[in-house]
């Protein structure tokens, strides 16, 4: 399937290219971001501005509720049109580290990004990566914290719009291993933080507690779907009410997912 087709596919339609002296702008200006607020990952801004540099930037028209995407197929990225680049937000830094951390094999397939396995056709540890990057974003961005309610459950984050509830998991786990560990084999796509995480539990415990982030994703992409199918004005009663109650089932099951490992004792 053609770049184009598969774009059309997932709801991306190309506006314009970003000019050169943009992306130079948004490329060193993330770069600096990256190396001052991860100085234990000894990051090199110069080497990151040319990374990023060499990326393909558009302005495009993007599904509803994303403000950036990033494809791995050509390595580029897309950014909503209303996205104001002079003013860098966590989803722009967030897509960036997603290129920077890829991993691929002599014959240019991705094996690995971050903590997420690309060999494996169930991508396992998708969820444990987006949660990091994610965190990683919040960190460099200074977002503050703030107390939100998301399924019922009352936490504070620093990133309410974009998994919080994997993010809130996530942190648990890196409290026990350390962060910088968290952030360099997300950002280096090593297992450091795998085995070390490991090394304090069990096998058992982190292959668990990563398939249920991993589901915890999956559940509310489902859910976003319902949410959408909602919108439709034609749909009869019988089917809205069917959908509602599939929407209760899944928020529950979110909600004992996230209380099942947020009360999990790693000592």
């Amino acid at each position: 399937m053609s770049i184009k087709r598969i774009l059309k596919k997932e709801g991306i339609e190309i506006v314009r290219e970003l000019d050169t002296l943009t992306v130079n702008i948004l490329a060193r200006n993330i770069a600096n971001i990256l190396a001052s607020s991860f100085p234990t990952l000894n990051l090199n801004s110069n080497t990151l501005f040319i990374q990023i540099s060499r990326l393909n930037m558009y302005f495009a028209k993007l599904p509803n509720g994303i403000s950036a995407k990033y494809f791995c197929k050509n390595r580029s990225i897309y950014f909503d049109c209303n996205l104001d680049l002079t003013n860098l937000t966590d989803v722009a830094i967030h897509e960036c580290i997603h290129y920077l951390q890829e991993k691929r094999d002599k014959h240019g397939n991705i094996i690995k990004l971050g903590l997420c396995d690309y060999t494996d056709g169930s991508l396992p540890g998708v969820g444990l990566n987006e949660a990091s990057v994610q965190l990683m974003s919040a960190k460099a961005s200074n977002l503050k914290y703030e107390n939100v309610k998301y399924f019922d459950i009352n936490l504070q984050t620093n990133t309410p719009m974009y998994y919080p509830l994997e993010c809130a998991l996530v942190q648990q786990m890196a409290y026990v291993v350390g962060e910088d560990v968290l952030f360099d084999s997300t950002l280096h796509s090593n297992n450091n933080f795998r085995d070390q995480f490991i090394s304090l539990t069990s096998v058992k415990d982190f292959f668990r507690i990563q398939k249920n982030i991993d589901l915890l994703v999956e559940t509310q992409s489902r859910l976003e779907l319902l949410y959408s199918a909602l919108e439709d004005v034609g749909l009869e009663e019988d089917y809205v009410q069917k959908i509602v109650n599939e929407i209760e089932k899944r928020k529950n099951s979110c909600k004992k997912n996230f209380y099942c490992h947020a009360k999990t004792n790693f000592n």
